[in-house]
């Protein structure tokens, strides 16, 4: 199965997740080409499992793309119908621990999506 992988953009036109891909291109350009690829294997249903991916919020059903190893790039992303996954944002972490704040963001990202995305 294939998926269409859109980036969630703001009521004011701004999209977090290209923001933080741009941020990583210039900082780490190695995270920053594993996380393009991961993107792209979101497009394919066979790659939506553990370790590229995992349900991080069952209630809200939120979950992650996840690459690199020391530094670990984690994206937020939900599913909408009609084989669509929304990218959120995105941040790098040196820990395993997952931000409660992030998914926060996810949330209110997913939320303001839905209702301007109904």
């Amino acid at each position: 199965m294939r998926f269409d992988v859109t980036f969630y953009e703001t009521a004011d036109g701004k999209k977090p997740m290209v923001e933080f891909l741009n941020d990583v291109r210039k900082s780490q350009p190695t995270i920053h080409s594993l996380l393009v690829a991961g993107i792209k294997k979101l497009e394919d249903d066979r790659y939506l499992r553990p370790p590229l991916t995992k349900l991080v919020d069952a209630t809200w059903k939120i979950y992650e793309l996840r690459v690199g190893s020391a530094n670990i790039a984690r994206v937020f992303f939900f599913f909408q119908s009609g084989q669509r996954i929304i990218l959120t944002h995105g941040y790098i972490k040196k820990s395993q621990q997952l931000d409660p704040k992030e998914i926060e963001r996810a949330r209110r990202y997913m939320t303001d999506w839905k209702e301007r995305n109904p």
